[in-house]
């Protein structure tokens, strides 16, 4: 029999073939370990890649970059997304070498999709970029090099991509660093080189000496010292004379009504620091109903405060200050504020105190005249019990404004439109804030609205006429209008 044949038939010659013993057939347990699986470094965690590489997750989303100079691609509009150095596609024939007849055709650039290495980044960023970028890249060392060259040729080869992926690079601090020592051993000035190059140690302290001057110029400090010392302006904030910002996503109705109740917020949070009401809900009334008398005392010290500042600061001065705190978009007025307060904080310092410079520009007369109303009406307790008493009469004047006939009619109405809004704003504060607010005021502002398209209303009126009916009559019932305005027939 052949050797192969016994394992076809399935009988097995056990001659010379060493058997094994019967082992026991209970169940052991290993008390070490196991050996842990090595995972392969290639293989795709599951889920997927999010897209980490891909361009729009590598260049931040919040982040200001400045215009491209030459702006996007018009003809070829893919090459906005990818680094395609000027190519585009073409059009052209082809052209038969015995009749000459001619084909249109075009010819493509050679794209190719690369993951390509950034050292700065330490990342692979998926590009879509063509074979002729591909040789000049290697040729200059890397997609950094290629990026970071600086050319104007080659500003003018990176488009849009390119140059949004060039700043992203830029703010790097190991780019920065390079970038420095490449300008001081041009021999640049090391002020220039600051002010190109600032590391990010210097952006750090340029971002906190900002909000440090912001925080002066809207915080108060020595110019709501003086404007406080007045009785008439003594609740008096400089934010209540600004503007409210428009703001795209709401209308200018939900704008007034945010600015408003920001306003009364702060406005009845001072009332209640200086114990001139017993709660928050009594300072929002306060406030609203006090509303007209600060702004009419914001505009008058507005008006004081331009005056001055014409007459004591020229356009050369202010352009110095905005120079020297890189405030290039500020506005005029918060320039000279920011020129003002320095000028008083160095006479203070000459002077030798708040109360000597005072004494010494002749400005005593204000605190003499405030201190001679404390004392005539009995010390600072019974001045500020006075001035409490009086707040409470008005908030109790505008909550029965509606039932007084003896007031003026437009003085009524402001009151009852004051209190309404308190009583608004007071349930906006406990549900959400200003957004409750605003939600509320649109609300109220929606149905004081006529009802009725036009488009609506004028669509009923042809299709009531076109039937043979009253298209007049269908007008007036569709805008809600008074059947006596119908003209007789």
């Amino acid at each position: 029999m052949h050797p192969r044949c016994p394992l076809l038939s399935g009988r097995v010659s056990t001659t010379g073939v060493a058997t094994r013993s019967a082992q026991s057939a209970q169940r052991t347990y290993a008390t070490s370990a196991p050996t842990p699986a090595v995972k392969n470094p290639l293989q795709r965690r599951r889920g997927g890649d999010l897209g980490s590489h891909l361009p729009k997750h590598v260049i931040p989303k919040d982040a200001y970059i400045p215009a491209y100079p030459y702006g996007d691609h018009q003809l070829f509009k893919q090459a906005n997304r990818g680094l395609y150095a000027h190519q585009m596609i073409q059009f052209g024939n082809n052209v038969s070498e015995k009749t000459e007849t001619k084909t249109r055709r075009d010819w493509k650039p050679n794209v190719l999709s690369k993951s390509l290495y950034s050292v700065a980044l330490k990342k692979r960023i998926k590009l879509r970029i063509t074979a002729k970028v591909l040789k000049t890249m290697d040729r200059e060392g890397g997609l950094d090099e290629y990026l970071l060259k600086d050319n104007v040729a080659r500003i003018k080869e990176l488009g849009p991509m390119g140059w949004a992926l060039r700043w992203t690079l830029m703010q790097k601090p190991e780019v920065i660093e390079r970038l420095r020592g490449e300008a001081a051993a041009l021999g640049l000035d090391q002020a220039a080189i600051d002010k190109q190059w600032p590391t990010p140690q210097m952006m750090a302290e340029q971002r906190a000496a900002r909000v440090a001057l912001a925080q002066e110029v809207y915080t108060g400090g020595l110019e709501n010292e003086e404007f406080a010392e007045t009785e008439e302006q003594e609740m008096w904030d400089p934010e209540d004379a600004s503007t409210p910002e428009s703001e795209p996503a709401v209308t200018k109705r939900g704008s007034e009504a945010a600015f408003e109740y920001a306003r009364a917020i702060k406005a009845a949070q001072r009332y209640l620091n200086r114990g001139m009401v017993d709660s928050a809900e009594e300072g929002l009334k306060l406030a609203f109903v006090r509303a007209k008398e600060r702004a009419d005392a914001a505009s008058r010290l507005n008006q004081n405060f331009t005056a001055k500042v014409e007459a004591q600061f020229t356009p050369q001065q202010l352009e110095k200050i905005r120079t020297k705190h890189d405030l290039p978009l500020a506005k005029k007025m918060t320039v000279a504020l920011i020129a003002y307060n320095q000028i008083r904080r160095q006479q203070i310092s000459e002077a030798g105190g708040y109360e000597a410079w005072q004494a010494a520009k002749g400005k005593t007369d204000k605190i003499a005249a405030h201190a001679a109303r404390v004392e005539k009406a009995g010390g600072l307790e019974a001045f500020q019990a006075r001035k409490k008493a009086e707040y409470a009469k008005l908030i109790e004047e505008a909550e029965t404004a509606s039932t007084n006939a003896a007031l003026d009619p437009e003085r009524r109405s402001f009151l009852e439109d004051a209190i309404k809004k308190a009583d608004r704003a007071i349930k906006a504060k406990a549900a959400g804030g200003k957004n409750a607010y605003v939600e509320s005021t649109l609300e109220e502002f929606r149905q004081g609205q006529p009802s009725g398209d036009l488009d609506e209303i004028f669509q009923a009126s042809k299709k009531e006429k076109k039937a043979g009916g009253d298209a007049w009559g269908a007008l007036v019932n569709s805008s809600n209008k008074p059947a006596e305005s119908r003209p007789n027939a």
